[in-house]
């Protein structure tokens, strides 16, 4: 399934063809049908004016593995500056942008990539993930999170951070605010899925969560994207084919094409391959080598160019090589 073909078509279908009830929302006031509808108008809005990013899962993995290369493996226990420090330098390359991708691969490449383990039942159930990023405003950046459940159920976005920015328009990450979504929350709770308080706080943390650690790959997209290397390859299709277009302007279906207009596939390009050639290079060494940290004989060169006075340039392979003391070094 593609997440958000199957958002836009529902809520499509919604509004053209169904009357919401009022509901009772988490604070308990009211939430009216009208309220209901202007959120699947504001959602088809933005998806219509999103760039649509959908990563295949190798461009998803190589991706995770930049961001690890930056926040470290989750036993290194690195400082949260490290990796904030970083995305707050990146440029977004639009003000709307939706990113989506399987998360059952990403978390199977995690798992063969030693970062965690997941047992099939764990991995079953995890499916297609969609982030919204807004950019429109100068004072925040807003972040939403849609799951998906089934080919055609999803889970809306529930609570949207918001990520307030410095002077300098970037995003300051010790000044962030979550906001409910009323209309979706009252949706949940009338379907019996948050029947109390305290199911209501934990699925908040377990949302939170999964929204502030996977959302870094979206950022290191749009890194990827303005470094303009081969590490990606991007192509722009049409979302709807000939037919399905046709189609849809016959039966009056305006909102289907101006929504489902065109997305952008990324697939890992050879640079990328390279990248996660040399890491999984890395990590047998390192593992190789754990018993032996006291006195190492080897340490790991990566993939390097190096450059001559005369103007030779010669590529060094990633590869094991000696290591010296210093008094080896000191006649340098």
């Amino acid at each position: 399934m593609i997440l958000y073909k199957t958002i836009a078509l529902k809520f499509g279908h919604h509004l053209e063809n169904e009357m919401p009830v009022d509901m009772h929302g988490p604070d308990g006031q009211r939430v009216s049908s009208e309220e209901i509808r202007q959120h699947w108008q504001q959602v088809l809005s933005d998806l219509s004016s999103a760039r649509i990013y959908l990563l295949d899962h190798n461009a998803a993995n190589y991706l995770d593995s930049l961001r690890m290369d930056v926040q470290g493996m989750p036993w290194e226990d690195r400082p949260e500056s490290d990796i904030q420090d970083y995305v707050r330098d990146i440029e977004l390359p639009r003000d709307l942008i939706w990113i989506e991708y399987d998360d059952r691969k990403l978390w199977e490449d995690r798992c063969a990539r030693g970062v965690t383990t997941l047992d099939k039942e764990e991995l079953s159930n995890r499916h297609q993930r969609g982030f919204l990023f807004d950019n429109r405003s100068p004072d925040k950046l807003s972040v939403r999170l849609f799951s998906a459940m089934k080919d055609t159920i999803f889970f809306d976005a529930p609570f949207v951070l918001e990520i307030s920015k410095s002077r300098d328009g970037r995003p300051d990450f010790n000044d962030t605010l979550w906001k409910p979504q009323r209309t979706v929350l009252a949706g949940f709770m009338r379907a019996g899925l948050l029947p109390d308080e305290a199911s209501l706080r934990e699925h908040f943390e377990e949302h939170k969560g999964h929204l502030t650690y996977e959302m870094v790959v979206g950022f290191m997209l749009f890194a990827a994207i303005a470094a303009r290397e081969d590490d990606l390859i991007s192509q722009e299709v049409a979302s709807l084919s000939t037919s399905q277009a046709k189609t849809a302007r016959k039966f009056g279906k305006a909102w289907v094409t101006e929504v489902l207009k065109s997305h952008v596939t990324i697939r890992i390009g050879p640079a990328g391959e390279r990248h996660l050639t040399e890491q999984k290079a890395r990590l047998r060494f390192e593992q190789a080598y754990t018993a032996s940290r006291a006195a190492p004989t080897e340490h790991w060169v990566a993939e390097h160019e190096r450059r001559y006075a005369d103007g030779k340039v010669v590529r060094v392979r990633a590869c094991l090589a000696p290591s010296f003391s210093t008094t080896n070094l000191a006649f340098l």
